[in-house]
């Protein structure tokens, strides 16, 4: 009976210690989304219209990568903002799918801009998000006031910069992030790479033997953060089944890591292990396959805390 009553508390002891981990992500985000009220809640993002493919950085941390030739995306600033006040995008073009057989591989200019009405858009918008609202957002946007002015290339080149400063004045927040980071580009390349690849293959190990918990433990700040930015959008998700279940997904069938190149964003304050080139390039070097066939990618930002021997998982 002693025996019974033992393991009975220890399983309860166990089920506590994960409830208050979930919890204690829930708590936290949310008493501070809590105090924002409704009007402050400032959402920026970027919407792109576009006839090639395009890499987006804001603050040299790539954001989206669109391999698509003609599309029309619209990507929220917030989980990357730190905190208001000046900031840098960066639009990186991309040759097309025709352009790699017809000009090899050589984006042409008129791929960006043919004429005043056929041509790339970017917008930089200020959102008041309402789920409840038509559009998503509640108040007015100045599509023509919101444009960020393009510049095409002279001539055929292999890809094209562009880069804007985005004056961010309205978020009520203000999260630590990376900003005070180690800077890792001042580490031995060598050392750095062999501790990255450590941390994803870590990763990769627990992702592959179904750990969701402890593989999502190593990434709460991450959690609280973007719950922040976001202002709770999707807070009962971080905790929820649904989570899990998504996560189980790559129970045994991880692929082994490989084809990869280490990247630093944010000025060396972020790494991370990147598929270089083909199909997938761009994609994190955590790729799970399906049993019919579908690959999946599981991305992750690291960042090393000042003082800190450890990686810590910051943004995917």
């Amino acid at each position: 009976m002693r025996k019974i009553r033992f393991y009975l508390l220890l399983l309860v002891l166990v089920i506590n210690c994960k409830e208050n981990t979930s919890q204690k992500i829930n708590k936290k985000a949310f008493e501070i989304v809590n105090k924002i009220t409704a009007e402050k809640r400032i959402t920026y993002a970027i919407h792109v219209n576009s006839f090639t493919p395009y890499e987006l950085y804001l603050d040299d941390i790539l954001i989206k990568y669109d391999r698509e030739d003609i599309s029309s995306h619209t990507t929220e600033l917030n989980p990357y903002l730190l905190e208001s006040g000046k900031h840098k995008l960066k639009i990186r073009y991309l040759p097309t799918v025709k352009d790699m057989f017809s000009k090899k591989g050589l984006l042409d200019p008129r791929d960006i801009y043919i004429n005043k009405d056929t041509r790339w858009h970017i917008f930089f918008v200020k959102l008041n998000k309402d789920p409840n609202a038509v559009l998503g957002y509640t108040n007015e946007i100045d599509y023509g006031g919101s444009e960020l002015k393009i510049i095409p290339p002279p001539s055929q080149v292999p890809y094209w910069e562009q880069e804007w400063e985005l004056d961010i004045k309205d978020l009520p927040y203000k999260l630590k992030g990376w900003s005070e980071s180690e800077d890792l580009s001042k580490m031995d390349k060598d050392q750095l790479k062999k501790e990255v690849i450590a941390f994803f293959e870590q990763q990769r190990n627990l992702l592959n033997e179904g750990k969701v918990d402890d593989y999502l433990r190593l990434g709460i700040k991450k959690d609280e953060e973007v719950i922040v930015a976001t202002y709770g959008e999707d807070l009962e998700y971080y905790t929820s089944q649904e989570r899990k279940d998504n996560l189980l997904r790559a129970k045994g069938h991880m692929l082994p890591l490989e084809n990869y190149e280490m990247v630093l964003y944010a000025g060396g304050k972020l790494v991370s292990l990147e598929i270089p080139n083909g199909k997938y390039r761009r994609w994190s070097a955590l790729l799970s396959k399906s049993d019919k066939g579908k690959i999946s990618a599981w991305g992750v930002k690291l960042h090393k805390p000042k003082g800190s021997k450890d990686f810590e998982i910051i943004r995917k």
